[in-house]
């Protein structure tokens, strides 16, 4: 039984697929002129892109291919198209002659395609626009993502990938990623200092922060150059695009309060005592104008008021800085990508809990033991508390470049991280 393949494009594309659009996203993915993708989707013929993979490498060139609008099919090796007499199906690809009517083009990958055309070539026509994909599936690619193609839905299990993912890229640089994350926290504390005014510059410097940690995110995902200083990239390329979403953001927060404020009062659930007390910041007279019922149904109402809100923010800065969408456009877009992915984020936010928990409770064992030492453990105490600064560090940096992974994923690798799309 032959145990390889061959990728092979109908000619047709799947319903509702631009052809221009197809013709540059083929380009894009694969490395090749436009002219010669928007001359492959013209033609309508059959061709084959791949020959003679095994069965994994040729299903993966099946799924990116039908990603980018392309009807293929896999079939075993050797198969002759339709028109093609079987003898025209060379046996060995890579060092096979082109079939007739079709020649190899230097610097490709000198794979000819087999084509339904039988006419001989013009004399000095050297140029193939067939010639197959040259990419390589099993790398990550490091100079371009190729062209945005999500939102897509993932499996559950790639909420818990998002996290893997984004601690490996902080483990590359552990240091620089912490000092930057330093950097912006203690930037945003100072200015929240400044009353009222220091929230509203924080809910505009907030998103153009991540905006810049999204570019080193990038950088350190292809091996470039990361940067304390890239906590103020953002600032110069997309400042004002980003600045509108923290500025969205802050209108959405307050709409979801005065939101939950109005269904609590409708519902019977707070009174406007209650609401007057809950604006004072009076613990007593809180305690006395609401119940701890009523409390905790304002606080469930509010959740599930913000909630929309953040799936609109979360991967806004990624797509503002990355896709050089608008404000607006890209708070849409992490909406649906964050719908698209409900059960992966699921996963992803009860992982970051269970992490949380579990450092919780390691703490609290050593913390224990510790107590248990007499005067040595006070000195253990501390040594303990020093401990947990890195660790903390490490987790707000892991949330952060998180966005950064779960972006990639969503809007354009589905599958795997070592997928072309």
């Amino acid at each position: 039984m032959n145990s390889l393949f061959q990728v092979v494009f109908t000619g047709q594309l799947l319903p509702g697929v631009n052809p221009e659009q197809a013709a540059r996203d083929f380009a894009a993915v694969f490395k090749i002129p436009e002219e010669k993708a928007w001359r492959l989707i013209l033609d309508k013929h059959e061709h084959v892109l791949k020959r003679e993979v095994n069965e994994a490498n040729a299903d993966r060139y099946r799924e990116v291919l039908e990603e980018v609008g392309l009807t293929v099919r896999v079939e075993p090796a050797g198969t002759p198209l339709e028109g093609t007499p079987a003898g025209a199906m060379a046996a060995n690809a890579d060092a096979a002659a082109p079939p007739m009517g079709v020649a190899t083009e230097p610097g490709l990958s000198g794979v000819a395609v087999g084509t339904t055309s039988g006419a001989s070539p013009e004399p000095g026509y050297t140029e193939n626009p067939y010639a197959p994909p040259n990419a390589d599936l099993t790398p990550p690619r490091a100079d371009d993502d190729g062209p945005m193609t999500g939102p897509h839905g993932v499996p559950a299990g790639h909420g818990w990938s998002w996290i893997k993912e984004a601690y490996a890229l902080f483990r590359s640089k552990p240091g620089t990623w912490m000092l930057a994350i330093v950097l912006m926290y203690g930037i945003s504390f100072v200015v929240g200092l400044v009353p009222v005014l220091g929230s509203l510059v924080g809910f505009v410097l907030g998103p153009i922060f991540i905006g810049g940690l999204m570019t080193g995110a990038r950088a350190t995902d292809r091996g470039g150059r990361t940067r304390v200083g890239m906590v103020f990239d953002a600032f110069s390329t997309h400042g004002t695009q980003l600045a509108l979403v923290g500025l969205l953001y802050l209108a959405g927060f307050v709409v979801v309060v005065l939101a939950a404020a109005l269904v609590a009062m409708g519902a019977g659930v707070v009174s406007s005592a209650g609401l007057e007390a809950l604006s004072s910041n009076d613990p007593e007279a809180l305690a006395s104008a609401m119940a701890p019922t009523a409390l905790l149904l304002l606080m469930l109402i509010a959740m599930a008021l913000v909630i929309p809100l953040v799936m609109a923010y979360w991967f806004a800065p990624a797509l503002v800085v990355l896709e050089d969408l608008g404000a607006v456009e890209a708070m849409k877009a992490s909406f649906q990508g964050c719908w698209r992915n409900i059960v992966p984020f699921l996963v992803y936010g009860l992982a970051l809990m269970g992490i949380v928990l579990l450092l919780a409770i390691v703490v609290g064992l050593l913390a224990g033991g510790a107590a248990a030492l007499g005067p040595a453990g006070s000195v253990i105490g501390v040594l303990l508390v020093i401990a947990m600064v890195p660790l903390m560090l490490a987790y707000a940096v892991v949330i952060v470049v998180s966005q950064y992974t779960g972006y990639r994923d969503i809007f354009h690798h589905p599958g795997s991280r070592g997928t072309l799309v």
